[in-house]
């Protein structure tokens, strides 16, 4: 690196994902593409859509998320969301997309107050009891009706004989 000119060891300092090699080339350390020590086909390549999206996926701290959105044990190109049971692409947007969604947030709320989830579910089946008991009461009152009704109808029959 000392034979090199000042301004490709200063490019190569504000770069850390490019290094130089032991045969005087440079290499990318994202993708593993290797260049010439030419200073502008390296600002054409850093200046590139496919450079800024492998550095912005490096530098996004995905631990952050980690209890939640883990690595996929069956696509391992992706991460897995244990909350929502999705898979995730493994690039930025992608993920804050899912954790600033509806479903991420819906989800880790439940996690968060079991309590009041547990209480809604309590108060729920109260409800279906009181429910069951009112119908098992009116269906009682029917069958009672329905057998007065054919008693009736045999003591009308009998008449009629």
């Amino acid at each position: 690196m000392e034979d090199l000119p000042a301004d490709l060891k200063a490019f190569l300092l504000n770069h850390p994902y490019l290094q130089l090699t032991d045969n005087k080339r440079i290499k990318c350390t994202l993708n593993g593409h290797e260049f010439p020590c030419d200073l502008a086909e390296l600002q054409r390549f850093t200046s590139g859509n496919k450079y800024k999206k492998l550095c912005s996926g490096t530098e996004f701290n995905y631990s952050q998320y980690e209890p939640h959105i883990v690595q996929s044990s069956k696509q391992p190109l992706q991460f897995f969301c244990k909350l929502t049971l999705r898979h995730l692409n493994r690039q930025p947007h992608h993920v804050l997309k899912h954790v600033n969604g509806k479903r991420f947030k819906k989800a880790l709320g439940k996690l968060k107050s079991p309590e009041v989830a547990m209480e809604e579910d309590d108060f729920q089946t109260d409800d279906d009891e009181e429910e069951k008991d009112k119908d098992e009461e009116e269906e009682e009152e029917e069958k009672e009706e329905e057998g007065a009704m054919e008693v009736e109808n045999k003591t009308v029959q009998k008449r009629k004989k």
